[in-house]
């Protein structure tokens, strides 16, 4: 997939969360899970600690974001091999 760039207004957003907290999804070749909540980091601290608790498997790293009062995540990283 291409990447579009376009430039942007900053003034248009409404809100922002500086204290974000990261799910960590890790897959079984059975399409089983692991699953995980990083507090207390930034992405790279949360991308670092997902490879290196991988061991070989692979995962999904998620933004985890609260809107009107509902969970939501961002997937930031990786596939879900249960998604059609």
């Amino acid at each position: 997939m291409a990447v579009t760039a376009r430039q942007i207004d900053p003034r248009d957003q409404t809100w922002e969360v500086w204290d974000p907290s990261y799910r960590v999804y890790f897959w079984d070749s059975d399409h089983a899970c692991d699953e995980w909540e990083l507090v207390g980091c930034d992405v790279d601290e949360a991308l670092r600690w997902a490879e290196d608790t991988a061991h070989g498997r692979p995962f999904t790293l998620h933004a985890v974001v609260q809107h009107l009062g509902e969970l939501g995540l961002i997937r930031l990283l990786g596939v879900d091999p249960t998604r059609s």
